[in-house]
């Protein structure tokens, strides 16, 4: 007779990972609608050529913003992590040496 082994898992990894699939997924569902949008944009439009745009030259790049706003964000979030922590271990009770 085979043996079934029951998986047990942690309930707040077992939220965190619905959670991150559920915005994995309304990221996909914003994604879709986005390309279809600038596919029906780009037919019903006419777009101007970027560089034609005055002070083009002066935007910063899009990437670049994204990776230093979420740069920003990461480092805000690791503080915040460091700072919770040490909350924590001064609120914990101590444990004594038996």
């Amino acid at each position: 007779m085979p043996t079934t082994t029951t998986k047990t898992s942690d309930p707040t990894s077992v939220f965190a990972d619905a959670f991150i699939a559920g915005v994995k997924q309304s990221q996909e569902l914003a994604f879709s609608g986005i390309s279809l949008w600038l596919d029906f944009a780009g037919k019903a439009f006419t777009m101007p050529e970027l560089e034609a745009l005055p002070f083009v030259e002066q935007l910063p790049n899009p990437k670049a913003v994204v990776e230093s706003s979420f740069g920003l964000a990461e480092e805000l979030l690791n503080t915040q992590k460091d700072f919770a922590i040490k909350v924590v271990d001064a609120v914990a009770p101590k444990k004594t040496a038996a």
